[in-house]
């Protein structure tokens, strides 16, 4: 993949939203308020058997009075173009909430400037609640010898920056672009990784994965592949905002005993979405409702013995209430009001 390929990626994504946008701006109309006579709740999630999907199922749970569609997808991307109505010529299903990486969604705020239609698509994503922190994964094999993410720079290293359209994909450019080193990524290549990370060592050095921890693809890893994970240090200018998408996180031997020891990483902040719909749209209650739940509901979750995903532990009512971005449905009850 060329770099101008890759620096546009996010770029084709924001034109095919913006393809979408007359008829996500139609969601205020009766006709895209209910796609029948009952009014549920869809929720875009990400793989069958991932963390987004686990926390969808979980956050219904909390509510059973509301029905609750949840639908895999691919991860970020797709999720949010689904929110704003559109997925392609031949699928138009409505999605009410949706699960993304905040850097993702960073991306297309930030690709959405200067173009004042996209722009007032993208303005209207709004935030529900921010959950958890999806570690960043950067699996390299011992032979190489490497210290920390930045040793990738020298630009010998063979990367897979994870399949072309995932938030692992976005992420791990996008933290290279942000301090100005994307012409090093001209030549990763983009494929989605597989359990034992089978090509390590011999089709690549290095391959990203952005997932919570412990993931099912780090537990997946033998002593007797002599991989490692590798810090990444070099991005602290990052967490200077306080709505930052990132935050400082460890992935630890508890996690993955393969580990010779613990490895400072950042996490990506995963986030719970919504469109901004009218307060007297009736999604606009549905949605207090989960919210609602969520905080009623959260030190429960929080209980080590509930059973919970233990990433419920992360979750922040504080930092949800503070953020500029938040669904005005949502602040009100984070509000308590």
């Amino acid at each position: 993949m060329s770099r101008g390929t890759i620096l546009s990626s996010l770029g084709r994504q924001a034109r095919v939203f913006l393809a979408g946008a007359g008829l996500a701006l139609s969601l205020s109309s009766p006709a895209a308020l209910a796609q029948d006579e009952e009014l549920y709740l869809t929720i875009t999630t990400g793989s069958e058997n991932g963390t987004y999907t686990r926390f969808a199922r979980e956050i219904a749970a909390m509510l059973p009075s509301v029905r609750f569609e949840i639908v895999p997808s691919g991860g970020s991307v797709q999720n949010l173009k689904r929110l704003i109505g559109y997925e392609g010529h031949d699928t138009q299903q409505y999605f009410q909430l949706a699960l993304v990486q905040a850097d993702v969604l960073d991306q297309l705020r930030v690709r959405a400037e200067g173009n004042e239609v996209l722009k007032s698509v993208v303005d209207r994503i709004k935030v529900v609640m921010p959950l958890y922190g999806e570690e960043i994964h950067v699996y390299a094999h011992q032979s190489w010898d490497m210290n920390s993410v930045g040793d990738i720079l020298n630009g010998q290293v063979q990367v897979n920056a994870g399949g072309e359209t995932s938030g692992t994909n976005l992420t791990s450019r996008w933290l290279f672009e942000q301090l100005g080193h994307s012409d090093q990524t001209a030549n990763w290549e983009n494929f989605s990784v597989e359990l034992g990370l089978p090509n390590i060592g011999l089709g690549y050095d290095v391959v990203f994965d952005v997932s919570g921890a412990p993931s099912s693809l780090g537990k997946s890893i033998t002593p007797d592949q002599e991989l490692e994970l590798l810090p990444i240090k070099e991005y602290a200018s990052l967490l200077d905002s306080a709505e930052s998408p990132y935050r400082k996180a460890l992935l630890t031997r508890d996690q993955y005993p393969w580990l010779e020891e613990d490895v400072e990483t950042l996490a990506v902040t995963a986030l719970l979405v919504t469109f901004d719909y009218d307060e007297d749209n009736p999604y606009c209650d549905l949605i207090a409702q989960v919210t609602r739940a969520i905080r009623d509901g959260l030190e429960d979750r929080k209980n080590p013995i509930s059973g919970s995903h233990p990433k419920w532990r992360e979750v922040n009512l504080v930092e949800a209430g503070n953020r500029k971005d938040i669904y005005k449905c949502a602040a009100r009850v984070l509000n308590g009001r």
